[in-house]
């Protein structure tokens, strides 16, 4: 018996799936490299914390030092966190004022970043 042809009922071509296909790839592609971003953004956002997090900690040491003693340092490697180096710089612009400066430092994969406080300390 012969199957009779049904007229106005088509399939999907295989060109039509291909492009079908190639359209939700293009998707996915796009939205896994947003996840990717948005877990880079993370990192560098959790980095820059502890970035600031380090310097707040040398500033509330260096305020708790006596004005004499205050001093600068060169560039070196935090004691805990070698991924991190941290710089203090002291000038005096005034008699009997400091200027003091602490930076932290970490690499990134788009390059170096820094994070510098800046604080005055007074003779009394």
């Amino acid at each position: 018996m012969p199957v009779p042809k049904v007229r106005g009922c088509r399939g999907f071509t295989i060109l039509e799936v291909l492009i079908a296909a190639f359209l939700v790839s293009i998707g996915m592609f796009a939205l896994v490299e947003a996840m990717n971003r948005g877990i880079f953004g993370v990192g560098e956002v959790e980095d820059y914390t502890l970035a600031l997090a380090l310097a707040q900690a040398k500033m509330e040491e260096i305020k708790d030092t006596a004005y004499s003693s205050v001093s600068g340092s060169a560039r070196a490697d935090i004691n805990g966190y070698p991924e991190f180096e941290q710089a203090v710089t002291v000038t005096t612009p005034q008699t009997d004022l400091k200027q003091i400066v602490v930076t932290s430092y970490w690499d990134t994969p788009s390059g170096e970043m820094s994070v510098s406080l800046t604080t005055y300390v007074v003779n009394s």
